[in-house]
């Protein structure tokens, strides 16, 4: 649950990052694996070895340390993890809002939910393709609503936060329009984010490209309607430039925010991926403040292929705070109907 001293600890984090660069976001990457096969996404089921329950502990505690204010377990799937209860009680203890992605497609998910709402788990994220079936993803509710009523149920005994997210694939577009009446008719947080290729080839096709100008269209339309869709609007008009011929978006990703590889290495960019050198826990505040050679040259390369809906949002939000406490203000209104 976000408390109001979670909330005090982001408000100073902000702060202080106006007076010198810090990282209010730390994404962690606690694992390579995944229970699913998604034809969009290039991360599978692999051997690679999942960093200690200890280690990702000690990479809390030097976000906690670094100034930050949001720690994100990130994947892969989190949940395969069997200590990620314990990760996020820990996260909780040093006061550090928590976020979790997951597919939802856990075989014991509904206990393994209470026990992360439990745990003080803030916001969960469940990556939802589709209402119905769609070729080359499981991540749907498979023609049923039970995943909401229990996400629903768990947020009014909880105060836990969900939402739900669609990549903005080829593939998926045929259950946006599902999604947002169904985000519409349950009050259900929703977000979107084109499909990155690193080859730029996602959209290649000119049908798949007027399709998605089209969704994206409906999708502007939806949110000035009120439905509660939490990308800013900006993320979806500079789409239509990024489609044309990129867009020169500002990226806060390893300024403001900081990934980390289940190496314990720092990503440059975790959708390229390009892993630094440098290791999380020997890195201190000054390494925020230096010139970094590898992230520039990335930034001026990458904006044709990549156009990351989470490393928009959070630039964006950090730009502008008043977006982000309107937003908040509004799923909490949400909640409090609700309980």
């Amino acid at each position: 649950m976000i408390t109001a001293e979670k909330m005090w600890k982001l408000g100073q984090t902000y702060l202080k990052s106006k007076v010198q660069p810090i990282p209010l976001w730390v994404h962690l990457w606690v694992t390579d694996n995944c229970n699913l096969d998604c034809n969009y996404c290039s991360v599978k089921n692999n051997s690679s070895r999942d960093p200690e329950t200890e280690e990702v502990k000690q990479w809390i505690e030097h976000a906690d340390n670094l100034g930050s204010a949001v720690i994100a377990f990130m994947g892969g799937e989190p949940t395969l993890r069997t200590d990620l209860v314990e990760l996020v009680t820990h996260a909780d203890s040093k006061l550090l809002m928590t976020y979790v992605t997951t597919n939802a497609k856990h075989k014991s998910f509904d206990t393994l939910l209470l026990n992360l709402a439990k745990a003080g788990l803030d916001v969960l994220e469940v990556s939802l393709d589709g209402c119905d079936s769609i070729k080359g993803s499981e991540k749907t509710l498979g023609g049923n609503e039970d995943l909401i009523d229990l996400l629903d149920s768990v947020r009014q005994e909880y105060g836990l936060k969900f939402k739900a997210h669609q990549v903005l694939a080829p593939e998926n577009l045929g259950e946006t329009l599902k999604l947002l009446e169904l985000a519409e008719r349950r009050n259900l947080p929703i977000s979107f984010g084109l499909v990155n290729a690193l080859d730029g080839s996602a959209y290649s096709n000119s049908r798949d490209r007027d399709r998605l100008r089209q969704t994206l269209y409906t999708i502007i339309d939806k949110k000035k309607a009120g439905v509660p869709i939490l990308n800013p609007v900006e993320y979806f008009t500079h789409a239509f430039a990024f489609l044309n011929s990129g867009t020169n978006w500002k990226c806060d990703v390893g300024k403001y925010v900081l990934q980390v590889a289940t190496s314990g290495q720092v990503y440059v960019c975790s959708v390229v991926p390009l892993i630094s050198e440098d290791r999380f826990l020997d890195i201190d505040k000054s390494y925020f403040e230096k010139a970094n050679p590898a992230r520039e040259k990335l930034l001026t390369t990458c904006k044709k292929t990549c156009y990351s809906a989470c490393a928009f949002s959070t630039s964006f939000f950090r730009k502008n705070p008043s977006e982000l406490i309107k937003l908040y203000k509004r799923e909490s209104s949400i909640t409090s109907k609700e309980v």
